[in-house]
């Protein structure tokens, strides 16, 4: 005789609300001579945080303390610098 086993996970009976998109700005960034082309995306969970993509690599997700932009981990350097003033120039336009 077969015998059911109760699962060990219930399944999910509802979906949680999407995360919701906040699309992406570009700006063009002059490194040692070269323009490189950034996507910036705000995060959405982290408020005050952007995402970084220079020329389709990602560098990091920076955000503002004080005068300068650091990442997660507190790293300050030129092109984080650079990138966070760009933000600042868009966000500043955008209003």
């Amino acid at each position: 005789m077969a015998t059911t086993r109760k699962t060990y996970h219930p399944y999910p009976t509802h979906q949680s609300e999407p995360e919701k998109y906040l699309p992406s700005f570009f700006l063009e960034i002059s490194i040692d001579r070269q323009i490189l082309k950034a996507e910036v995306r705000p995060l959405q969970k982290d408020k005050g945080y952007y995402t970084i993509v220079l020329d389709g690599v990602f560098v990091g997700h920076i955000h503002k303390i004080g005068n300068e932009w650091l990442d997660f981990l507190g790293v300050n350097t030129e092109v984080y610098q650079l990138v966070g003033n760009g933000i600042e120039a868009h966000v500043m336009t955008a209003q």
